[in-house]
C-alpha cells in the first residue's frame, strides 16, 4: 500500500515537472507602458494615432497631425484659404 502511494506521489511530481518544462512561461499582467507614445487625434476623421506615425502639417505656427495623407489633403482643401 505504501509502495503504491509512493509511486503515485512520484508520478504526480514527474507530471508537474514535465508540465512546467513544456508550458510557455507566464507573463506579467499588461499594464500601462512607461515608454508609450503620445496619441493624437486626427482633426478630420477623429481617429487616434501615434504621433510618430502621423502626417504633419504646419498652419499658423501650429502643428496639425493626420492619420493619412488623404485626411491631410481634405483638411488643406477645406480649411486652408485658397491663394
Amino acid at each position: 500500500m505504501y509502495r503504491l502511494m509512493a509511486i503515485l506521489i512520484l508520478l504526480g511530481i514527474f507530471y508537474w515537472v514535465v508540465k512546467r518544462a513544456f508550458s510557455p512561461p507566464k507573463r506579467k499582467a499588461a499594464g500601462p507602458r512607461e515608454d508609450s507614445e503620445e496619441m493624437i487625434q486626427d482633426p478630420v476623421c477623429g481617429c487616434y494615432i501615434p504621433k510618430s506615425q502621423a502626417f504633419t502639417l504646419s498652419h499658423r505656427g501650429k502643428n496639425l497631425y493626420f492619420c493619412s495623407q488623404v485626411c491631410s489633403q481634405k483638411y488643406q482643401s477645406n480649411a486652408l484659404p485658397k491663394n
